[in-house]
């Protein structure tokens, strides 16, 4: 027997299948630490499987050595997948999981199909001169800083991860992210406890506060608009150190630089080779016309009338928004 469902994420339709039920996902899905909501605002199921923009067959066989084949839109993975799940000690790195397959394919066919480009980032909106802040950077750099800070100074949450642009004829258009977060308890607890108030979040006890994170609804900041077209955008390139007093800031005006930048953040997801189910290697999806398609947009965006500035900032968590919002 053949379990089947569509699913749509962002504008990606897809078509799902296995012989086991319990392999594919349950919707709607729940905002857990390695759920696909920490990628992307929401994925919903829909009616009929014409018009798909990738298949996704999932053959559950215990006697299949592991493997994971990708050609043209359709995917086929076989092995002991229900065992491998039980088995695998970091669910982001699965079929399903935040940092897996479904996330990265989906970035590769925004691109393809719809011209839709990713950044590794997050998003606050100021409706107040209809103003876009787009903080690029990797785990560790201090979006999430960015991120809570600006919620208490009055900005709107457009995306907690990932932020999706495309541009045509009609101009610039941003596309609405994840609004569920993974941070850390500690962090929670003491830099930014104005939060859990709001949130009327009650922390339990864990005995190690900065290694574990919680995934964090933030729904109740978010802008009304799934979609937001020319904005005025501000790029920020942000390096947040705990403990640091100073703070310093710089407006980047060489474009061939930034291009490097962004484009190495937007190729970071669909250019990594990464270990699904801590066994199966799932190789790099980019190809060269894919990375030229990019790096053009990249330079698209950058010369578009919308961009108003590209700021790199150096500082402690506390004044990371210094002189960009005052």
């Amino acid at each position: 027997m053949r379990y089947e469902q569509t699913i749509k994420i962002l504008r990606v339709k897809w078509l799902l299948q296995s012989n086991k039920k319990s392999l594919l996902p349950k919707l709607p899905l729940k905002p857990e630490f390695e759920s696909l909501l920490t990628d992307f605002h929401q994925a919903e199921q829909i009616p009929g499987s014409v018009g798909v923009d990738g298949e996704l067959l999932i053959k559950d066989e215990i006697n299949e050595q592991p493997s994971i084949c990708t050609v043209d839109d359709k995917t086929i993975a076989k092995g002991a997948f229900a065992q491998l799940t039980k088995q695998t000690r970091d669910l982001r790195y699965t079929i399903f999981g935040n940092e897996g397959l479904v996330f990265r394919r989906t970035l590769e066919l925004l691109e393809g199909k719809y011209n839709i480009f990713s950044f590794h980032a997050c998003a606050m909106y100021q409706p107040a001169g209809k103003r876009l802040f787009l903080i690029v950077g990797s785990a560790g750099s201090g979006k999430t800083c960015f991120m809570l800070t600006g919620i208490q100074r009055g900005l709107q949450l457009f995306s907690a991860e990932m932020g999706h642009f495309r541009l045509h004829k009609g101009g610039l258009e941003f596309y609405k992210g994840a609004l569920v977060d993974n941070i850390r308890i500690g962090n929670l607890k003491y830099n930014y406890p104005f939060i859990l108030k709001k949130l009327n979040l009650k922390l339990g006890r864990t005995r190690n506060e900065w290694g574990k994170k919680i995934p964090l609804e933030l729904h109740r900041f978010q802008t009304k608009a799934n979609k937001i077209v020319n904005p005025e955008v501000v790029i920020l390139l942000p390096r947040v150190e705990e403990g640091r007093k100073s703070h310093f800031s710089q407006e980047v005006q060489d474009h061939r630089m930034i291009s490097r930048v962004l484009f190495g953040n937007a190729s970071e997801k669909i250019g990594q080779s990464v270990l699904l189910y801590e066994s199966i290697p799932f190789v790099c999806l980019d190809t060269p016309r894919a990375a030229t398609r990019r790096i053009e947009a990249i330079k698209a965006l950058l010369a578009h009338k919308s961009l108003k500035k590209v700021v790199t900032i150096l500082s402690g968590p506390d004044d990371c928004w210094k002189g960009i919002l005052d």
